[in-house]
């Protein structure tokens, strides 16, 4: 018999990761929550470690299709976006992998199509148009994982967001971000997005800039001898990694150059409370390894940090990097190319980082199964979020 799941039980469970993934900067603990409420989709963006609980207590929801390998772990809608590549290129794609792991592909498929049903609501449609953006989704997935279907020409609006990201320059990246304060120094503003750090960590700063440039080896920009840490804080950002330690280190390269390096703490990846992980160096060697092995191209200058007690996530930001605003959307043919798009960024990410290739193709009494068990999930989501508004 399958497990009984209460909702006001799981939103408490969540109230408790908040506040456990937050424990070492309680302020955002309100930050999190206020991010999760929303809407049902912004909910399971933010809880995924609790989405693969759900499926541990409920088997029979994780059941499905054969296929194994690296997952996104996290996979839902908002997931892709563009961003400047490690050839030097603008693309869109899969560009989240924090939680990335080894695990069969139907647990990102559910997850996806779980964030599908979910963003309904958003996209104005109906009980009977979510779900076939759902069969949608799909079809996209299957095609491309299982047939090796090659990918389709962008749609317009994927190609107007890789022109308009290609068109932002490193100016407005460093004016939005750290504009000058005086004669001709930069710095970030602090406030909702930056932190002051503890003197501690300020002082860590300049070593792990050092290990940063130390891990991209012949992949260092130029003038990496050359550069000046003029500024670091505590970045503010996401909504599931809330409460990792993130820090924004503003480096002056020359009279004409500053540029932005972000160190992410990495962790483990909450599939791990469902399927357990084989070995990895480090939590950042496990996402670095997982984003090599899952998209053509990852995002630029990507490389696994360690320093004071614990592995980050090294990159430069670019001013390149842009998603798509999901809440512009409604249902019809663009929305229905957004998700063909999505679905086969994931079909081909699943086929190109396989461990296990399923022996046929996924059916459609397999995909019928994985809307089914996505309609249980999403409903079950959706009590667990009115729930978690609830108890304030």
């Amino acid at each position: 018999m399958a497990k009984e799941l209460r909702p006001f039980d799981l939103a408490r469970r969540q109230i408790d990761l908040d506040r456990a993934a937050t424990a070492r900067f309680p302020p955002l603990f309100a930050r999190k929550r206020a991010r999760m409420l929303p809407s049902p989709h912004a909910f399971l963006r933010g809880s995924a470690p609790l989405f693969h609980e759900i499926l541990a207590a409920r088997p029979d929801l994780a059941a499905g299709p054969p296929g194994e390998g690296f997952l996104v772990g996290d996979m839902h809608l908002e997931n892709v976006g563009a961003y400047r590549s490690d050839e030097d290129v603008v693309v869109f794609d899969l560009n989240d992998f924090d939680d990335a792991a080894v695990a069969p592909w139907r647990l990102d498929v559910l997850r996806l199509c779980t964030s599908v049903l979910l963003a309904g609501r958003t996209f104005q449609a109906t009980g009977a148009e979510a779900i076939a953006l759902v069969g949608t989704v799909l079809d996209a997935y299957v095609g491309a994982a299982c047939d090796g279907r090659p990918r389709p020409p962008s749609p317009a609006v994927v190609t107007q967001l890789v022109l308009r990201a290609s068109a932002r320059t490193q100016r407005e990246l460093l004016d939005q971000r750290a504009p000058i304060v005086k004669k001709g120094t930069r710095s970030f503003v602090r406030g909702e997005r930056y932190l002051d750090l503890s003197p501690e960590l300020a002082a860590e700063a300049p070593v792990l800039l050092g290990a940063y440039l130390t891990a991209l080896g012949a992949r260092a920009p130029a003038k990496a001898a050359t550069w000046r840490l003029d500024d670091v804080a505590q970045r503010v950002a996401g909504t599931g990694s809330l409460g990792r330690l993130r820090l924004a280190m503003l480096v002056h390269v020359d009279a004409d150059h500053d540029r932005v390096v972000e160190l992410k703490e990495a962790g483990p990846s909450s599939v791990e409370r469902l399927v357990p992980q084989p070995p990895s160096a480090s939590h950042a060697e496990r996402v670095v390894t997982a984003a090599r092995a899952l998209v053509r191209s990852p995002t630029r200058q990507l490389a696994p940090v360690r320093g004071a007690g614990t592995s980050f996530l090294g990159r430069k930001l670019r001013p390149e990097e842009d998603k798509l605003a999901l809440d512009a959307f409604r249902v019809g043919h663009r929305l229905d190319e957004i998700g063909a798009t999505v679905g086969h960024l994931l079909g081909e990410a699943h086929a190109r980082a396989a461990t296990v290739r399923p022996a046929t193709r996924w059916s459609r009494a397999d995909t019928n199964a994985l809307t089914d068990q996505a309609l249980e999930l999403a409903g079950l989501h959706e009590a667990v979020y009115l729930a978690y508004a609830r108890l304030g």
